[in-house]
C-alpha cells in the first residue's frame, strides 16, 4: 500500500496538474462548448486556472483547506459564465470541510467530494443524467468513498475516482441535456460531450495525478487525456454554418432599451455561430415607452426567412397588440410565445440559430419558464 500525506504539498502538485491541463485542453473544451454553447468554456477555464496560481491568498496559503478555499473564490470572481460560480463552489467546499488541519485524511478527501458534488447539484438544480459536470463529478465522489471503503490506498482510490469522472463525462454524448444553455437546443443537443464534465474529469484525472510528480509525462496514459484534435478531425458541429431558412424571432416591449439590449445578450450567447435573425418592435416610433402595431408588423416582416418567426413580448399591451395582430391574420408566418422576455428570448435565439425548426425555437422558449432560480 502506497502512503501519500495530503499535505499542502499534494495540493500544489494537484493545483499545478489542474493548470497545466486546463491550458493542455483549452481548445478542445472550447470546441465542445462550441457545438452546444457559447464556445468560451476552455477559455474561461484557462483564465481562471493560470491566474490562480499566482494569486496572492493561493500563494499564501499554509493548509490544504485554505488552498482550496482560497482556489475557489478567485475562480468564481475570474472565470466567466455559469463555471466561474459552479467550480468555485466545487473548491470552496472542498476546502471547508478540509478545515486548518496541515494535513488530511483521506476520509476527509472523500467527505469534501462528496460535499461538494452536493453543493454543486443544489446550485444548478441538476442530477446524474442531466448532462452537466454533476455526470462526471458523482460518480467520481462515488467511487472514490467506494474504493477508501474497501481499503484501497489514496492513489488507488483516486485513479478510480478518475475512471468514473471520465467514463461519466463520456456517457453525457447520447444525453439530451437538462441543465445550463445546452439544454436550449432540446433534442439537438444529443451526441455531444458536456463541457463541463469533461473539463471536471480532467480536473479529478489531475488530483490522481499529483498522488506522484512521476506521473506527468505518462498523461496520455492516464484517464483524463484530452488529445488535441487535429483540423481534418473537427467535426461539423464545433463550427456550425448557418442555415438557410432559419426560423426568425421578434422582441416585443414597451421599451426601445430593453429590447435592444436583450437581442444583444441572446446573440453573444450564441458563440461563435451566426445569430438567427431578430427584429425588434421596442417603444413606440417616436422613442417613447409603449408598444406599436407597426412596429410589430415591421419587425415580423424583418425576422421571416420562410422558416416562421417566434414573438416574445415583455408585458401588457406588447401581449395584446400581438394577439390583435395574429387575430386579424396580419402576422401569419408568427406565433405568440408563452415565456419570460429575457430567458425566452435566449433560449428562442439560441435554437433558431442552431438551425431549429419551429417547433423547436417554441418549445426551447416555452421551457425557459421551468428555470427556478432559488
Amino acid at each position: 500500500m502506497t502512503t501519500v500525506p495530503l499535505d499542502i504539498a499534494f495540493f500544489r502538485r494537484f493545483l499545478d496538474r489542474a493548470v497545466e491541463v486546463v491550458v493542455a485542453s483549452a481548445d478542445h473544451l472550447t470546441e465542445l462548448d462550441a457545438a452546444i454553447g457559447d464556445a468560451d468554456h476552455g477559455a474561461n477555464l484557462k483564465r481562471g486556472f493560470t491566474s490562480a496560481a499566482g494569486a496572492e491568498a493561493v500563494a499564501a496559503a499554509g493548509t490544504p483547506g485554505a488552498l482550496l478555499t482560497a482556489v475557489g473564490a478567485h475562480l468564481t470572481n475570474t472565470v466567466g459564465g455559469a463555471s466561474g460560480p459552479l467550480f468555485g463552489t466545487v473548491f470552496r467546499r472542498m476546502g471547508k470541510v478540509l478545515g486548518e488541519e496541515a494535513e488530511v485524511t483521506p476520509e476527509a478527501l472523500g467527505q469534501g467530494l462528496a460535499a461538494a458534488v452536493r453543493s454543486v447539484r443544489r446550485l444548478g438544480d441538476s442530477a446524474p443524467g442531466d448532462a452537466t459536470m454533476v455526470d462526471a463529478l458523482q460518480p467520481a465522489a462515488d467511487a472514490l468513498a467506494a474504493s477508501l471503503a474497501d481499503g484501497d490506498d489514496v492513489p488507488a482510490a483516486l485513479r478510480a475516482a478518475a475512471r468514473a469522472a471520465v467514463e461519466g463525462a463520456e456517457a453525457t454524448v447520447p444525453l439530451r441535456a437538462r441543465r445550463g444553455r445546452a439544454s436550449y437546443l432540446g433534442e439537438r443537443s444529443v451526441g455531444h460531450e458536456d463541457p463541463g464534465a469533461a473539463s471536471s474529469a480532467l480536473l479529478v484525472t489531475a488530483l490522481y495525478e499529483a498522488t506522484d510528480p512521476e506521473l506527468a509525462p505518462r498523461r496520455q496514459e492516464e484517464p483524463g487525456r484530452q488529445e488535441e484534435p487535429r483540423a481534418a478531425e473537427v467535426t461539423p458541429d464545433a463550427s456550425p454554418a448557418p442555415a438557410p431558412g432559419r426560423v426568425g424571432v421578434v422582441l416585443v416591449s414597451h421599451s426601445r432599451e430593453l429590447a435592444a439590449a436583450t437581442a444583444g445578450l441572446a446573440a453573444a450567447l450564441v458563440g461563435t455561430g451566426d445569430p438567427a435573425p431578430v427584429a425588434l418592435a421596442g417603444g413606440l416610433p417616436d422613442g417613447g415607452v409603449g408598444t406599436s402595431a407597426e412596429l410589430v408588423r415591421t419587425a415580423v416582416a424583418e425576422a421571416g426567412e420562410g422558416a416562421g418567426v417566434v414573438v416574445l413580448c415583455d408585458m401588457g399591451s406588447a401581449v395584446l397588440t400581438v394577439k390583435s395582430l395574429l387575430g386579424t391574420g396580419e402576422l401569419a408566418d408568427a406565433r405568440l410565445v408563452d415565456a419570460p422576455f429575457v430567458e425566452g428570448a435566449v433560449a428562442a435565439v439560441v435554437t433558431a440559430s442552431a438551425g431549429g425548426d419551429l417547433a423547436a425555437v417554441l418549445a426551447a422558449a416555452e421551457d425557459a419558464r421551468t428555470y427556478r432560480k432559488l
